[in-house]
């Protein structure tokens, strides 16, 4: 129902902060025999449940946590930089402004956030923007992206693909870890975490803050995080787990408004392995979010409790064929309110209630040749019925060269804030939307050579109908979202290259995208790369770089731009590793986004320093 709320400020007086979580232990491979095993690396996006990734058709890419720790790469946005065709930015400011994750040219609401199994943004007005302003890489064990149309598997959202993350478990001897690190701009960035196994009992506890006033005036960030996994394994076959994220944070933009983000996602969930042919997953989360704006002359709020409930199975079917299943239910209670000096605005409450099923058949005809069909139905609130599907392949003719094909649909509804208001275009809302759909193909190939070195090359393309324009308007009144008439698309190449000499002393990384056609005019060129020395056992010592082409994003053309950074880590023990990195190294004076009345600028050269003490 709606309250009246006299002011946001008074509700983040309420709020406690509360501490706890990680330490990053997924590995992926820089060695040769990594290299070669990287297809035995487990994933868990592509199908909802945890297989090899050489039995995967999707375009996926996992995250080598533990690398990106090492090179200082230490928030999200970061790091999601390093794949190609992902670009993960804020065009509201620096460190702690709105983020955005924008895969292969589509917009930011075209790609579902999933955390512990539950997602995090799609019709219902609450938007990843607010869940990417500062994520900390040290509270998760697992990182995936999905690239291309995954409505099939995920539902609405996911036209450009799924960010999937997870929650550390626990493994191993009781460890406790200690991430510290200061620098320019009063920047204080921590994490503790907890955590380990005995006999059938499994835990992770964490938690940390991080601060800054930015480079620019006026943008001052800090939040408070806690996150916990508990898990009980009774039997080989059947793992009981629970997890727990908290998170209190709090922007203040140059406009003089504060920003107050709280959220709590919970889970429950059961992994078993029915037979030996068969394994099942079952999940039960609730996700509440409340966002808060104080701002000069009013302000504005969004409530958001989502419970859902999901199971997934496969069961292999001889040697050659498995069938995927699975089935969701899911409800959502929306409320938004906004009051300025000219009266109330974005008055909005509802309650949706959405279910749906999966069904998929896994053929593989012969040892190098893997094929995937899934469809999907579900009942999509006030949307109504919609049916999505994907179709697959993977072809590996030699060890070491890998062709992938994917072709299916999916959709973006509009929110409820595009439907009602307070959207990015201003308060004024179309109920008159319709939601946005897309038919996306990709191919692709993966090639190891010369041993230490491999290169993949994909080209990609959306075809979009009644596209969903949220570019803003400026003037009054704002003028509302709609439908772009006509079809639209997004295509354009990805490239990546890793690789290493002199027995792992020399490495080196590019992620290179070219964007053809893409949505609200991004780059269409950019690209991430690291080159990295070991010149002894103990130390590393890298430099980067991140190109940007011109563009505008919905505003006005910005010019394009060149960040470097250094980094170096060195072992001073066992238990002490010490660490240092250098952002925009050369100091280079960009904007990150032009609104026609001011623009908003890049952070410039920071300095940073610290360590990390395991024992």
């Amino acid at each position: 129902m709606i309250q009246n709320k006299t002011s946001a400020h008074c509700r983040t007086k309420r709020t406690s902060r509360t501490l706890i979580g990680l330490a990053a232990i997924t590995l992926c491979g820089h060695a040769p025999a990594e290299i070669e095993n990287e297809l035995d690396t487990l994933i868990v996006s592509a199908t909802r449940l945890a297989i090899k990734r050489s039995e995967t058709t999707t375009q996926v890419k996992v995250f080598d946590l533990r690398d990106l720790e090492e090179r200082g790469v230490n928030d999200v946005r970061s790091a999601l930089n390093d794949e190609p065709g992902v670009l993960s930015l804020s065009t509201a400011g620096e460190t702690g402004a709105l983020g955005s994750i924008l895969i292969r040219g589509t917009a930011n609401s075209d790609t579902q956030v999933v955390v512990d199994g539950v997602r995090i943004n799609d019709s219902n007005g609450a938007t990843s923007n607010q869940f990417l302003r500062g994520p900390r890489l040290q509270s998760f064990g697992n990182i995936e992206i999905l690239k291309g149309p995954q409505g099939s598997l995920y539902g609405g959202n996911a036209i450009g693909g799924v960010l999937f993350m997870e929650t550390p478990r626990g493994a191993g001897d009781p460890e406790t870890r200690l991430f510290a690190e200061a620098g320019s701009f009063d920047t204080l960035n921590t994490f503790l975490s907890n955590s380990g196994s005995s006999e059938k009992f499994s835990w992770f506890v964490g938690g940390g803050y991080d601060g800054t006033h930015n480079d620019k005036e006026n943008q001052n960030f800090d939040q408070a995080m806690s996150v916990m996994r508990f898990e009980f394994q009774p039997s080989k076959s059947l793992v009981i787990g629970t997890t727990l994220r908290v998170l209190d944070q709090r922007f203040e933009d140059s406009l003089t408004s504060v920003n107050h983000l709280d959220s709590i996602l919970g889970s429950l969930y059961v992994n078993a392995t029915l037979s030996d042919i068969w394994k099942a997953k079952f999940i039960l989360g609730h996700y509440r979010q409340n966002y808060d704006l104080d701002f000069n002359g009013g302000f504005f709020y969004t409530d958001l409790d989502r419970t859902t409930f999901s199971v997934d199975h496969r069961i292999e079917v001889g040697e050659k064929n498995a069938l995927r299943f699975g089935m969701f239910v899911e409800n959502n209670d929306f409320e938004s309110f906004g009051q300025s000096s000219f009266g109330p605005f974005s008055v909005s409450d509802a309650l949706e209630f959405r279910y749906g099923g999966y069904l998929g058949w896994d053929w593989k005809p012969v040892s190098s040749l893997l094929t995937k069909a899934t469809v999907r139905w579900e009942d999509y609130a006030d949307y109504g019925d919609e049916i999505t599907w994907n179709l697959g392949a993977a072809w590996e003719p030699i060890t070491g060269s890998r062709f992938t094909a994917n072709v299916g649909r999916a959709y973006t509804p509009p929110t409820f804030l595009d439907l009602f208001g307070a959207t990015a275009t201003g308060s004024v809302g179309n109920p008159d939307l319709e939601a946005q759909e897309s038919i996306g193909w990709d191919i692709g190939v993966e090639q190891t050579y010369l041993v230490n070195h491999s290169i993949s090359v994909s080209y990609f393309h959306n075809h979009l109908e009644n596209a969903i324009d949220r570019s803003p308007t400026f003037g009054f009144p704002p003028a509302p979202p709609l439908n772009r008439p006509g079809n639209s698309e997004t295509n354009g190449v990805e490239i990546a290259l890793n690789g290493e000499f002199l027995e792992g002393q020399i490495r080196y990384r590019l992620a290179r995208t070219y964007l053809d056609h893409s949505v609200n005019n991004q780059p269409q060129n950019f690209s991430n790369a690291t080159l990295e020395w070991r010149p002894l056992e103990k130390l590393t010592l890298g430099i980067g770089a991140t190109y940007l082409d011109e563009r505008s994003n919905g505003g006005r053309t910005v010019n394009s731009s060149i960040i470097g950074r250094v980094y170096g880590r060195y072992q001073l023990n066992e238990s002490i590793a010490l660490h240092a990195r250098v952002e925009n190294v050369n100091d280079e004076e960009y904007d990150v986004f032009d609104s026609g009345f001011g623009t908003t600028q890049g952070q410039g050269l920071g300095v940073f320093a610290g360590l990390t003490a395991t024992f």
